[in-house]
Protein backbone atom coordinates (compact mmCIF):
# COMPACT_ATOMS: atom_id res chain seq x y z
CA UNK A 1 0.00 0.00 0.00
CA UNK A 2 0.83 3.31 -0.65
CA UNK A 3 0.14 4.81 3.05
CA UNK A 4 1.71 4.35 6.10
CA UNK A 5 -1.07 2.08 7.42
CA UNK A 6 -3.37 -0.24 5.75
CA UNK A 7 -6.87 1.13 5.19
CA UNK A 8 -10.34 -0.07 5.13
CA UNK A 9 -11.22 -0.41 1.42
CA UNK A 10 -7.73 -2.46 0.98
CA UNK A 11 -10.20 -4.86 3.16
CA UNK A 12 -12.85 -4.67 2.50
CA UNK A 13 -12.13 -5.36 -1.01
CA UNK A 14 -9.77 -8.25 -0.08
CA UNK A 15 -12.77 -9.83 2.16
CA UNK A 16 -14.89 -9.60 -0.92
CA UNK A 17 -12.73 -11.34 -2.61
CA UNK A 18 -12.33 -14.04 -0.30
CA UNK A 19 -16.13 -14.65 0.31
CA UNK A 20 -16.44 -14.94 -3.59
CA UNK A 21 -14.21 -17.32 -3.91
CA UNK A 22 -15.28 -19.75 -0.75
CA UNK A 23 -18.71 -19.82 -2.53
CA UNK A 24 -20.25 -17.29 -0.01
CA UNK A 25 -23.13 -14.80 -0.57
CA UNK A 26 -21.89 -10.84 -0.57
CA UNK A 27 -24.88 -9.23 0.15
CA UNK A 28 -24.61 -9.01 3.66
CA UNK A 29 -21.32 -6.89 2.64
CA UNK A 30 -22.72 -5.28 -0.39
CA UNK A 31 -25.57 -3.87 1.85
CA UNK A 32 -23.10 -2.30 4.41
CA UNK A 33 -24.74 -4.32 7.08
CA UNK A 34 -20.60 -4.95 8.02
CA UNK A 35 -18.78 -2.50 8.10
CA UNK A 36 -15.13 -2.66 8.66
CA UNK A 37 -12.11 -0.32 10.15
CA UNK A 38 -8.91 0.71 8.58
CA UNK A 39 -6.24 -2.01 10.30
CA UNK A 40 -5.16 -0.70 14.03
CA UNK A 41 -1.87 -1.40 16.19
CA UNK A 42 -2.47 -4.11 18.89
CA UNK A 43 0.16 -3.41 21.47
CA UNK A 44 0.33 -6.09 24.47
CA UNK A 45 -2.94 -7.44 23.49
CA UNK A 46 -4.30 -3.37 24.01
CA UNK A 47 -6.34 -1.88 21.22
CA UNK A 48 -3.71 1.60 19.77
CA UNK A 49 -6.29 4.05 17.53
CA UNK A 50 -5.11 6.84 15.43
CA UNK A 51 -5.08 10.14 17.29
CA UNK A 52 -7.67 12.56 16.61
CA UNK A 53 -6.88 15.92 16.03
CA UNK A 54 -4.91 17.70 18.56
CA UNK A 55 -3.63 20.68 20.17
CA UNK A 56 -0.22 21.58 21.34
CA UNK A 57 0.51 23.35 24.44
CA UNK A 58 4.29 23.16 25.21
CA UNK A 59 7.47 25.87 25.33
CA UNK A 60 10.37 23.62 24.14
CA UNK A 61 10.09 23.51 20.69
CA UNK A 62 12.21 19.84 20.42
CA UNK A 63 9.55 18.50 22.91
CA UNK A 64 6.79 20.13 20.66
CA UNK A 65 8.66 18.58 17.79
CA UNK A 66 7.76 15.05 19.46
CA UNK A 67 4.62 15.62 20.49
CA UNK A 68 3.21 16.46 17.15
CA UNK A 69 4.60 13.05 15.71
CA UNK A 70 2.69 11.30 17.98
CA UNK A 71 -0.13 9.32 15.47
CA UNK A 72 -1.73 6.36 17.26
CA UNK A 73 -2.75 6.16 21.20
CA UNK A 74 -3.91 3.26 23.72
CA UNK A 75 -7.49 3.15 23.32
CA UNK A 76 -8.30 2.99 27.27
CA UNK A 77 -6.80 6.29 27.15
CA UNK A 78 -9.11 7.50 24.83
CA UNK A 79 -12.34 6.70 27.03
CA UNK A 80 -11.07 8.80 29.64
CA UNK A 81 -10.70 12.41 28.33
CA UNK A 82 -13.20 14.35 25.79
CA UNK A 83 -12.15 16.30 23.00
CA UNK A 84 -10.98 18.53 22.04
CA UNK A 85 -7.51 17.04 23.08
CA UNK A 86 -4.63 18.76 23.77
CA UNK A 87 -1.10 17.38 24.80
CA UNK A 88 0.89 19.63 27.17
CA UNK A 89 4.57 19.37 28.25
CA UNK A 90 5.50 19.64 31.59
CA UNK A 91 8.87 19.45 33.85
CA UNK A 92 7.53 16.11 35.17
CA UNK A 93 6.25 14.66 31.55
CA UNK A 94 3.92 14.99 28.97
CA UNK A 95 -0.36 15.24 29.53
CA UNK A 96 -3.07 14.95 27.51
CA UNK A 97 -5.74 16.85 28.64
CA UNK A 98 -3.71 18.04 31.81
CA UNK A 99 -5.11 14.88 33.50
CA UNK A 100 -3.59 11.79 31.93
CA UNK A 101 0.09 11.36 31.85
CA UNK A 102 1.14 9.53 28.78
CA UNK A 103 4.29 7.35 29.30
CA UNK A 104 4.72 4.24 26.32
CA UNK A 105 0.82 4.64 25.30
CA UNK A 106 1.44 6.12 22.62
CA UNK A 107 3.12 5.00 18.66
CA UNK A 108 4.53 7.69 15.85
CA UNK A 109 3.59 4.40 13.49
CA UNK A 110 3.60 1.11 13.93
CA UNK A 111 5.63 -0.10 11.17
CA UNK A 112 7.71 1.28 8.26
CA UNK A 113 7.55 2.29 4.29
CA UNK A 114 9.55 -0.18 2.06
CA UNK A 115 10.96 0.10 -1.43
CA UNK A 116 10.07 -3.02 -3.23
CA UNK A 117 11.98 -3.36 -6.93
CA UNK A 118 10.60 -5.39 -9.60
CA UNK A 119 11.94 -6.00 -12.79
CA UNK A 120 9.91 -6.18 -15.68
CA UNK A 121 11.07 -8.12 -18.68
CA UNK A 122 10.65 -7.02 -22.51
CA UNK A 123 10.95 -9.94 -24.55
CA UNK A 124 11.06 -8.35 -27.79
CA UNK A 125 13.92 -5.91 -27.03
CA UNK A 126 15.65 -8.52 -25.19
CA UNK A 127 15.68 -5.90 -22.06
CA UNK A 128 14.72 -5.39 -17.95
CA UNK A 129 13.48 -2.68 -16.87
CA UNK A 130 13.55 -2.27 -13.37
CA UNK A 131 11.33 -0.33 -10.90
CA UNK A 132 9.82 0.42 -7.16
CA UNK A 133 6.88 -0.02 -5.67
CA UNK A 134 6.03 1.30 -2.12
CA UNK A 135 4.77 -0.59 0.67
CA UNK A 136 3.40 -0.51 4.15
CA UNK A 137 5.01 -3.10 6.71
CA UNK A 138 3.54 -3.55 10.21
CA UNK A 139 6.11 -4.86 12.60
CA UNK A 140 3.65 -6.12 15.09
CA UNK A 141 0.26 -7.60 15.70
CA UNK A 142 -2.39 -5.62 14.50
CA UNK A 143 -6.39 -6.08 14.62
CA UNK A 144 -9.32 -3.96 12.69
CA UNK A 145 -13.24 -3.18 13.82
CA UNK A 146 -15.99 -4.38 12.50
CA UNK A 147 -19.80 -4.78 12.78
CA UNK A 148 -22.51 -8.21 12.82
CA UNK A 149 -19.30 -10.56 12.16
CA UNK A 150 -20.18 -13.82 10.86
CA UNK A 151 -19.09 -17.29 10.32
CA UNK A 152 -18.45 -16.98 6.87
CA UNK A 153 -15.90 -14.38 7.09
CA UNK A 154 -14.13 -16.00 9.97
CA UNK A 155 -13.61 -18.11 6.53
CA UNK A 156 -12.74 -15.84 4.53
CA UNK A 157 -10.32 -13.74 6.73
CA UNK A 158 -8.13 -17.18 7.22
CA UNK A 159 -8.27 -17.69 3.71
CA UNK A 160 -6.99 -14.02 3.40
CA UNK A 161 -4.43 -15.11 5.93
CA UNK A 162 -2.64 -17.67 3.41
CA UNK A 163 -3.59 -15.46 0.00
CA UNK A 164 -2.32 -12.15 1.28
CA UNK A 165 -3.64 -8.72 1.26
CA UNK A 166 -2.71 -5.78 -1.02
CA UNK A 167 -0.85 -5.53 -4.56
CA UNK A 168 1.99 -7.56 -3.91
CA UNK A 169 0.39 -10.82 -3.27
CA UNK A 170 1.99 -12.58 -5.85
CA UNK A 171 5.51 -12.11 -4.36
CA UNK A 172 3.98 -13.43 -1.00
CA UNK A 173 3.96 -10.09 1.23
CA UNK A 174 0.91 -9.21 2.97
CA UNK A 175 0.14 -12.82 4.51
CA UNK A 176 -0.47 -13.36 7.80
CA UNK A 177 -2.00 -15.30 10.62
CA UNK A 178 -5.27 -14.64 12.65
CA UNK A 179 -4.55 -14.54 16.41
CA UNK A 180 -8.16 -14.64 18.03
CA UNK A 181 -11.70 -12.87 17.13
CA UNK A 182 -12.52 -10.88 20.05
CA UNK A 183 -15.39 -8.25 21.40
CA UNK A 184 -14.26 -5.00 22.70
CA UNK A 185 -16.05 -2.69 24.99
CA UNK A 186 -14.84 0.62 24.11
CA UNK A 187 -17.22 3.40 24.73
CA UNK A 188 -16.00 6.95 23.32
CA UNK A 189 -16.26 9.79 26.27
CA UNK A 190 -18.34 12.66 24.43
CA UNK A 191 -21.49 11.13 22.41
CA UNK A 192 -21.75 14.32 20.61
CA UNK A 193 -18.66 12.74 18.50
CA UNK A 194 -18.54 10.07 16.49
CA UNK A 195 -14.43 8.66 15.70
CA UNK A 196 -13.98 7.96 11.97
CA UNK A 197 -12.26 4.23 11.53
CA UNK A 198 -11.81 4.57 7.79
CA UNK A 199 -11.53 7.04 5.10
CA UNK A 200 -14.99 9.13 4.98
CA UNK A 201 -16.80 11.25 2.80
CA UNK A 202 -18.99 13.76 5.31
CA UNK A 203 -20.79 17.22 4.96
CA UNK A 204 -21.45 18.99 8.11
CA UNK A 205 -19.22 19.48 11.52
CA UNK A 206 -15.96 17.72 11.62
CA UNK A 207 -12.72 17.52 12.70
CA UNK A 208 -9.41 16.47 11.17
CA UNK A 209 -5.87 17.18 11.23
CA UNK A 210 -6.06 17.30 7.52
CA UNK A 211 -8.88 17.73 4.35
CA UNK A 212 -8.93 16.75 1.14
CA UNK A 213 -11.57 17.98 -0.90
CA UNK A 214 -12.46 15.55 -3.87
CA UNK A 215 -14.93 14.46 -6.64
CA UNK A 216 -17.24 11.59 -6.44
CA UNK A 217 -20.21 10.05 -7.07
CA UNK A 218 -21.80 9.49 -3.16
CA UNK A 219 -24.80 8.40 -1.57
CA UNK A 220 -25.97 5.65 0.71
CA UNK A 221 -28.76 3.98 -1.83
CA UNK A 222 -28.91 6.18 -4.48
CA UNK A 223 -25.70 7.15 -6.40
CA UNK A 224 -26.09 11.26 -6.19
CA UNK A 225 -23.16 13.39 -7.96
CA UNK A 226 -21.78 15.97 -5.30
CA UNK A 227 -19.04 18.16 -7.50
CA UNK A 228 -17.14 18.30 -3.77
CA UNK A 229 -17.23 16.80 -0.90
CA UNK A 230 -14.72 16.53 1.96
CA UNK A 231 -12.72 13.09 2.71
CA UNK A 232 -11.76 12.76 6.18
CA UNK A 233 -8.30 10.81 7.41
CA UNK A 234 -8.84 7.92 9.55
CA UNK A 235 -8.81 9.20 13.43
CA UNK A 236 -11.15 12.24 12.51
CA UNK A 237 -13.88 13.33 14.65
CA UNK A 238 -17.48 13.91 13.13
CA UNK A 239 -19.98 15.99 14.77
CA UNK A 240 -23.77 16.51 14.36
CA UNK A 241 -23.21 15.06 10.40
CA UNK A 242 -25.43 13.84 7.65
CA UNK A 243 -22.87 11.31 6.54
CA UNK A 244 -22.05 9.78 2.95
CA UNK A 245 -20.16 6.97 4.65
CA UNK A 246 -17.52 4.38 3.33
CA UNK A 247 -16.43 3.44 6.60
CA UNK A 248 -17.49 5.69 9.35
CA UNK A 249 -18.58 3.28 12.80
CA UNK A 250 -18.87 3.95 16.17
CA UNK A 251 -16.20 2.42 18.03
CA UNK A 252 -18.10 0.10 19.85
CA UNK A 253 -17.56 -2.95 18.00
CA UNK A 254 -16.15 -5.92 18.07
CA UNK A 255 -12.39 -6.32 16.80
CA UNK A 256 -10.67 -8.92 14.74
CA UNK A 257 -6.93 -9.00 15.62
CA UNK A 258 -4.83 -10.51 12.57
Amino acid sequence: ENENYIDAITLYRALIKALSLIGEPLDVIKERKIKFSSVFPIVRGKLYLKMPYKMISCSDRHKEKELRKIDYIDSEVLQKVSPPYVLECRKDGDYLNGKIKLNNNYLESYGKRVVLYKNRMDRLNNSADIYSVPAFMPDGEVGFLATDWNKSLDKALKLLGLLGIGKERNLGYGRFSVIGINDIDFSFPSKEYRYVTGRAYAEGNYIAERLEKVQIIGGDISPVFHSVLILLPTGSLVKETKPIVLSLIHISEPTRQA
